[in-house]
């Protein structure tokens, strides 16, 4: 069984240099929500072709690995768990693009930043992801539990900056001339993206659940305190 240990954990390191590269998108998407100055789209761009092929390649190598070998229990579990991580993690490239495309929806100068709630939920959003996928490796089944809930407080400022984005003020100064209706719309997309990657991190999450008691949790709700 020594070259099904060995294959188990090149797997694993693959999924690691994924997670990692996922991981960095986030920080330097979050960096250019906070300075719009910065200029991150064609390195992501770059990133998230390379995120694709990941996944590709290590859903193969898990195939084989359940083909070949038929592991059971828990190795059964991580093996099949690889595929949903590699998918979250794909769809967190995706929606990072989503977000530097409303980003460069805006019209106004890059001097103009975005306002502070949407700086604040980019920077929770990063921290998630990074624990997220932190605690997946370390098998560490309380921190997914309480991160999971760190979700309630990025739908709270998605909702909030949703409303403040479409007030009765905004509306009237995008009427009057002196806001850019473009403005208003692109940071409410990118809210939305950034919740999104909030619920990638959810879902990474349940999976460490799944993988350290076998429940199977992706259908139910985040837990509160």
């Amino acid at each position: 069984m020594k070259r099904f240990d060995n294959d188990l954990a090149d797997l694993q390191q693959r999924v690691a240099k994924m997670a990692a590269l996922a991981q960095g998108m986030v920080e330097l998407v979050a960096a250019a929500v906070r300075d719009r100055s910065r200029d991150v789209r064609q390195q992501l761009d770059e990133h998230e072709a390379t995120l694709d092929q990941m996944q590709t390649d290590i859903d193969h190598e898990a195939v084989r690995i359940l083909t070949v070998y038929s592991p059971v229990a828990t190795q059964l579990r991580y093996v099949l768990g690889v595929t949903h991580i590699t998918a979250q993690l794909e769809r967190i490239g995706d929606q990072v693009i989503n977000v530097c495309e409303a980003l460069d929806l805006m019209q106004s100068e890059t001097d103009r930043q975005v306002q502070a709630d949407l700086q604040k939920m980019a920077g929770l959003v990063n921290t998630m992801v990074s624990d997220a996928t932190s605690c997946y490796f370390d098998r560490d089944e309380r921190k997914a539990e309480v991160t999971r809930g760190h979700d309630d407080a990025i739908d709270a400022l998605h909702a909030q900056i949703t409303k403040k984005l479409l007030s009765d003020e905004v509306l009237h100064n995008v009427l009057k001339g002196t806001q850019d209706v473009a403005d208003a719309l692109a940071q409410i997309l990118i809210a939305r993206h950034l919740e999104r990657i909030a619920d990638q991190a959810v879902n990474i999450c349940k999976e460490v659940v799944f993988l350290v008691r076998g429940d199977d949790v992706r259908h139910t709700e985040t837990p509160h305190d």
